[in-house]
Formats: structure tokens, sequence, C-alpha cells
């Protein structure tokens, strides 16, 4: 582990969870920071340039509160609060959300996860994790790091996941490979995106769908288009519902057996599955 020294710095971290809980699932050749904003920061004196107008706006401070309040509305409308139920997470797991924003999800999956577990939020804009560690809970830890890149060492976490983000990132499949990588065999991934709708609610959903991507410099998902991706990738057990223009898969990692099977060139029954649901509860 390369790390700064922070033994007269502890008094400035306010990140929640212990410095040593995140240490221990950080790869070892990152180099981290703290932070007086309460996260850790392993990109320090890196600068990616946003890759459309939407990271641009979500990389400042107004931009991430008013981004914050839209959030809490479409949770409110998507069901954002179920990721925890769906990942079917346990008390002392640790989870991980790619891509974090202000943190809205992550509180919810930390108190998932309860005391003995850990949340980890990860995202690229520091004004995101400043005001995700203002809601932070004490088992909830918080990282400044690049999807496509991940902070974090094989196999730490029991389940991730990625709301609203794929579809912002430039090179999603390498968003997606992080994502399988970081989670142990078995593990479980959820993602959210928008995706273009069919039948006759496109009629009125498909041009707001098409207006918003095309301002925020997004990928447009077609119904099956992420469940193919995850399925090229090696995961199984897939799953995809889709409620007007949100669409989130659920997936699982493959087990330790079926990646023993693969690399001994034996045929392994992986129970892939893919089913699609469409429509609005």
């Amino acid at each position: 582990m390369v790390a700064v020294d922070h033994s007269s710095e502890s008094e400035k971290i306010s990140t929640r969870a212990s410095v040593e809980r995140l240490e221990k699932l950080l790869r070892r050749d990152v180099t981290w920071v703290p932070t007086s904003s309460g996260y850790l920061d392993t990109m320090a004196g890196e600068t990616v340039p946003p890759p459309g107008r939407a990271q641009a706006a979500w990389q400042s401070s107004l931009g991430a509160a008013m981004y914050q309040r839209a959030q809490r509305v479409m949770a409110s409308l998507q069901r954002f609060g179920s990721v925890a139920d769906q990942l079917q997470l346990r008390p002392g797991q640790t989870v991980v959300d790619v891509g974090c924003g202000p943190g809205n999800v992550t509180t919810g999956l930390a108190d998932a996860v309860g005391p003995h577990g850990l949340a980890v939020g990860v995202d690229l804009s520091a004004p995101m994790l400043t005001r995700a560690a203002q809601q932070a809970r004490p088992n909830m830890g918080l990282l400044r790091g690049n999807a496509t890149n991940l902070p974090l060492r094989d196999h730490c976490a029991d389940a991730t996941c990625a709301t609203l983000v794929i579809m912002l990132v430039p090179e999603p499949v390498d968003a997606l490979r992080e994502m399988i990588r970081i989670v142990a065999p078995g593990g479980r991934l959820l993602v959210m995106v928008p995706a273009l709708s069919v039948g006759s609610g496109n009629a009125v959903t498909g041009p707001i769908t098409d207006r918003f991507v095309r301002f925020a410099g997004a990928r447009p998902f077609t119904p099956d288009g992420l469940s193919l991706l995850l399925d090229r990738l090696g995961c199984d057990h897939i799953h995809s519902h889709q409620q007007c223009n949100m669409l989130t898969v659920r997936a699982r990692t493959a087990s330790a057996r079926d990646s023993k099977s693969s690399s001994s060139g034996k045929s392994s029954s992986s129970g892939k599955s893919s089913s699609s649901e469409q429509g609005s509860k």
C-alpha cells in the first residue's frame, strides 16, 4: 500500500468509516490523500477532462447541488430506494456504489449492510463527494476515483451498483468490467440507465430521452443492450426490467466453480438466463 504519511492529518479526515477499513479494500499500487471534505482522494493531482456537458456541470458545487435535488425527485418516481433490496444485501457485507454522486443511494446501502458492513461510494467529482460526506453513515466510506479504473482490489466486495452512471462513461464496457472485477465470484451487480422506450410510450417519452442524451453526451441503451454486454462479460442470472425510460439490470458474476471450469476448457452449466420485463408499476 502506497500512502502518504497522514499521522498529523488524521484530524482532517471526516469520512465516517475508518481509514483502516478502506485501506484494506484498495489496490497495493494506489496512493491516497485525505481531504478535509470527508473523502479519500486516490487521484490527487490528476485532472480528467469531462467528456460531456453533464459531467462538466456535476464537477461544480452548483451542479452537484442541482443534481442532488433532481436525483431525490427521480428516486421517488423510479424506486431508487429498492437498490439495496434488489442486491439482496445482508448485514456485514461490503457493497460499492460506482458513480455515487451526492450519496443518496449509498446511504441506503450503508443502512442495509448494518454497522458491521461497509458501503463505499466512488465518484470522480469532488463536489459530489463533499455532499455525500455530509450525509455519510458511520459505516460509509468515500473515494475519489475513476469508474474505468477503480482503485479497489479484485473481489473485495460482495456487491456493486451504478445508478445513472454507465451511460455517461466514454467506455461503458470498461466500467462494467471494473465492476465485475471488484466483486467476489457469485456476487451481485445492479446497473440502472435511461433507455429508449418501445411501444406506445415511446411517442411521448422518446423525444424527451433523446434530448437528454444529446445534452448530456450520454450513450442511449436499447432495452436489451445492457444485458447483452453483461452476458458477453461473463455474468449470469441476468434479469432486466424497464419502467418507462428507466432500465434496471441485475446480474451475478461467475462463481468460482464456473470460472475454473471455463479456464480448463470444460463446458459448464452456468445457469445463464436473461429475462426482460417491460412496463410500469
